[in-house]
């Protein structure tokens, strides 16, 4: 029900307006929106978004090809790092698309030092030579307050054509 939750709100919230991030920084091939109050972070291959509140904490890595593995790898290890654990028997693939891209996900549900969290991977087909992995996690009761916003952020986020 979490993951469906989850799920409806990234394919329906309405957009907030707010600022436009094009990553990464030195050469742009995706763009996203913000919202006001929300914390980024520019990064190598990418952006870090977190809630004005701290509850919920996304990435988004570009990388070049398809293959996603070490990215993964660095994802799932990074997660350790913050003191997620996942609970491997809640684990959901899916496949889907979002704004036109080829997207495969993975989901979880876990516990952080705060309690319950939903944890998710995507991996977003971004052009010929280009992925997007998208490394989430958020307090369950938390998502649901920042629904809309996490919406409208994950329907903003766009390939730039290249």
């Amino acid at each position: 029900m979490k993951h469906a939750i989850f799920v409806a709100t990234l394919l329906f919230a309405s957009a907030t307006q707010a600022a436009e991030f094009k990553f990464p920084a030195e050469a742009p091939v995706a763009v996203i929106t913000i919202p006001d109050g929300w914390k980024t972070t520019q990064t190598e291959s990418g952006i870090e978004v977190q809630s004005d509140d701290d509850a919920v904490y996304f990435s988004i890595d570009a990388q070049d090809g398809k293959d996603t593995s070490e990215t993964v790898t660095e994802a799932v290890e990074y997660l350790a790092s913050q003191n997620i654990t996942v609970d491997d028997s809640t684990k959901k693939e899916e496949e889907g698309k979002i704004n036109g891209m080829q997207a495969y996900n993975v989901y979880w549900s876990g516990k952080d030092n705060d309690g319950p969290v939903t944890i998710g991977l995507t991996a977003l087909v971004a052009g010929a030579d280009k992925t997007l992995v998208v490394t989430y996690w958020g307090g369950t009761e938390e998502q649901k307050a920042h629904g809309e916003a996490i919406g409208a952020i994950f329907n903003s986020l766009k390939p730039i054509a290249q």
